[in-house]
């Protein structure tokens, strides 16, 4: 390849030229000086000082000749001195030597000096001042010319025709030099543009679609490996080794192209080299009209293999795991829409599945992460085993993966590929010499069973998942609607309630327990209630069955605590002196720290006697784990706490049981109390619950007393404290001194 020419022909010009003005003067200045030195040496034996003048004129041609060899840059400069020089040697000729006649033919070579060296402009003011200076001198009285009239008027002529003669002659040059200005510029612009293309390894190719002609540069043939010549010069050549799957595309949008004949042809195309294989060539072209009957199309072809197989690559990076080789969550929501809308067209069952590893996180934690890769490659390979070649499996990220049964025509097909998975992934896989077992829980959501899109689909199999995994792992679930918009609506009671606590719209309600023999008020059951703002006042039953076995069971209860506390302190500091009775729930009385948390809080209310809070415990919560439950217990009344056994005779209510829990009170449930007036079974069941509390040495106490009359019979029966909606309801905190009042004067009013 040649090397690069810029564009410098202007720069190249002037350099000639300033070369061939150097060598002028030059050669000026020699003669003009070694003219004067002979002519002193002729004239010195005549007259000394005309030969003294001829000497320095020649010494004066010396030192501009020397000056000009050391400072050639400054030949433009120069040029001028000589010319002023050369003008006065010539003028003194003319003035000073009459005896010649052919001085004035000295100033023809001084007007051509002043066009080559000075340029056309100062050719045309040296002309006005030589035939000024002609004339001039010859009509002055003081100088003898020797030239009559005639020769001053013909010596201007010949010199005006001369001018003449040079203006010709400069623009004769001048148009010369623009021409072939021109013409270097096309050729460098034509040789930059070759290169540029040659560099940038694009092909050139023009186009005639009337005939068909089809011309290409070099490299085309290159970039595919063809010989130089090889294509023919036709352009069904070209479109035989395009792709087929890319032709007609290619043919198409030429044609358009064509019709249009605006813009400019872009397009991307798979053609064959000659060794076989196949390159993309993105093609690019522009129509050019030179009438309406004539059209061509000139164009460049760049091989854009490379750039192909980099938007493969990050294609493939993007849409499959590095580690797996599977796809991953955007490739899976792609196929998932394609399988639904296949599943939809032909009528048949499309199960998506959600996996989750069970025991994996105990493997990647002691075995290290390498060991964990290696147990996610294995199970990969154990569900494109146990699945079939149009199904999908893709991992979502970390231990969870997905998979698409596609093509089902019964729900046994779905049930027996889930079993096969749940085989293959649960046999024990190696590592290190050691066997370790990890299992999947797998949720399931079905369409047309679940007729939802693809996003909700999935979304359905992840929460059935978490069913599965709670339910005991290794297993599969299937997504049920119901129990998910029991869930949902679960979650947002859940998430208000903890808005509540959060925002104080929890209550503490007061029902008051009364000594049934002296009617005299000994405390006051603490019930909680929640004022939502939307659904108005609840009652326990209405929302605490739905935080058993949460979180939010124990702060709920630690709130229960910290509230009774500080309405104790209350209640003491106006001389009401009780007993306050909170409801636990065996969650919060198992817990580790209860007994802990309880003393802290106790901490903060020094002046409370002891005594003052009891806690309610469920029967059925109580039994559940005696020893843990009575230790607690015991480690609660060192602290002078006391405990009540709630709901007493709805469990075992076994004596063995009854004396391992150190409890001071037991509650019989109301369900006794209420039907026991018509009910012999459950009169003899309270009369065995008040026998057997006096038995053991505990205070018996009565919930559910609805009326006076009931009152009036379990005093008869031995019962000591009673409570219920026939004493008191339960009422805010602010609202019983007044209930008081109202209960010492009348009991029952």
């Amino acid at each position: 390849m040649k090397k690069f020419e810029t564009f410098n022909s202007g720069a190249s010009e002037m350099e000639r030229n300033h070369g061939y003005r150097l060598k002028f003067l030059n050669s000026v200045l020699m003669l003009e000086g070694a003219a004067a030195f002979l002519m002193g040496f002729m004239r010195w034996q005549s007259s000394a000082a005309m030969g003294a003048i001829d000497f320095g004129f020649a010494a004066l041609c010396l030192v501009f000749l020397l000056y000009l060899r050391r400072h050639p840059y400054k030949a433009g400069q120069m040029a001028s001195a000589v010319l002023v020089l050369t003008f006065v040697l010539f003028l003194a000729i003319y003035v000073m030597a009459p005896y010649s006649a052919m001085r004035l033919s000295l100033f023809y070579l001084l007007l051509p000096a002043a066009f080559f060296l000075k340029g056309r402009n100062a050719g045309r003011i040296w002309m006005a001042i030589i035939l000024t200076t002609i004339v001039a001198v010859h009509a002055l009285p003081y100088f003898q010319t020797g030239y009559s009239g005639n020769d001053i008027f013909s010596t201007c002529l010949y010199l005006i025709a001369l001018f003449l003669m040079l203006e010709n002659y400069q623009t004769f040059k001048d148009s010369e030099s623009t021409g072939e200005g021109e013409q270097q510029v096309l050729r460098l612009t034509e040789q930059r543009w070759r290169h540029a293309l040659e560099g940038s390894g694009d092909a050139v190719w023009d186009w005639t679609p009337e005939t068909g002609e089809f011309h290409y540069s070099r490299r085309f043939a290159e970039i595919l490996g063809y010989d130089d010549g090889e294509f023919g010069e036709h352009a069904e050549q070209f479109f035989r080794i395009i792709h087929p799957d890319d032709e007609i595309r290619v043919r198409e949008e030429l044609q358009d192209y064509l019709k249009r004949s605006a813009g400019h042809y872009v397009s991307e195309m798979r053609v064959a080299c000659k060794d076989g294989s196949w390159k993309w060539l993105l093609c690019r072209g522009t129509a050019l009209r030179h009438d309406a009957a004539h059209l061509r199309m000139v164009g460049t072809f760049t091989d854009i293999t490379l750039n192909k197989q980099h938007e493969k690559q990050l294609e493939h990076i993007a849409q499959f795991d590095a580690l797996t080789g599977i796809p991953n969550r955007l490739l899976l929501a792609d196929r998932l829409k394609q399988a639904l809308a296949h599943s939809k067209r032909d009528g048949s069952i499309l199960a998506v599945c959600y996996l989750d590893l069970d025991g994996f996180k105990f493997v990647n934690d002691t075995m290290g992460h390498e060991a964990g890769d290696k147990v996610l490659i294995e199970v990969t390979r154990r569900i494109k085993s146990s699945i079939r070649e149009d199904d999908t499996v893709a991992r979502l990220g970390g231990d969870e993966f997905a998979v698409l049964l596609l093509g089902l025509h019964a729900a046994e097909e779905c049930s027996a590929s889930l079993n096969r998975l749940l085989e293959a992934i649960s046999q024990p896989i190696e590592i290190r010499n050691k066997l370790f077992e990890v299992s999947a829980s797998i949720g399931v959501a079905t369409y047309p069973g679940d007729d939802h899109d693809a996003d909700t689909l999935l979304r359905h199999a992840d929460q059935a998942m978490y069913t599965a995994k709670q339910s005991g792992k290794n297993r599969y679930y299937l997504y049920d609607a119901e129990n998910d918009q029991r869930a949902r609506t679960h979650h947002e009671l859940l998430r208000r309630l903890k808005l509540g606590l959060e925002s104080g719209e929890l209550e503490l309600y007061y029902q008051p327990k009364v000594d049934m023999r002296s009617l005299r008020v000994v405390g006051a059951e603490a019930l909680i209630r929640w004022h939502d703002p939307e659904r108005g006042l609840l009652a326990p039953s209405e929302f605490l069955h739905e935080i058993e076995g949460t979180t939010l069971e124990v702060e709920l209860g630690d709130w229960v605590v910290a509230t009774a506390f500080a309405q104790l302190e209350l209640w003491h500091r106006a001389g009401l002196p009780m007993e306050l009775s909170i409801n636990i729930s065996a969650r919060h009385l198992q817990a580790k720290d209860f007994a802990w948390k309880l003393k802290r809080k106790m901490l903060r209310y020094p002046d409370l006697p002891k005594g003052s809070l009891q806690v309610e415990v469920l029967e059925t919560a109580a039994l559940e784990d005696i020893p843990r439950v009575s230790d607690t217990i015991e480690r609660c009344r060192k602290l002078g706490i006391s405990f009540a056994l709630d709901d007493f005779g709805t469990g075992y209510s076994s004596l063995s049981y009854l004396g391992r829990l150190p409890v001071d009170t037991l509650k019989i449930d109301q369900s006794f109390i209420r039907d026991m007036m018509h009910d012999n079974g459950d009169r003899a069941i309270v009369q065995g619950v008040i026998a057997l509390a006096k038995a053991f040495g505990r205070r018996i106490v009565a919930e559910g007393v609805e009326s006076e009359e009931l009152f009036r019979e379990l005093v008869e029966m031995g019962c000591e404290y009673g409570q219920g909606y026939g004493i008191a309801r339960p009422m805010p905190a602010g609202e019983l001194p007044a209930w008081l009042e109202k209960w010492n004067g009348a009991p029952f009013s």
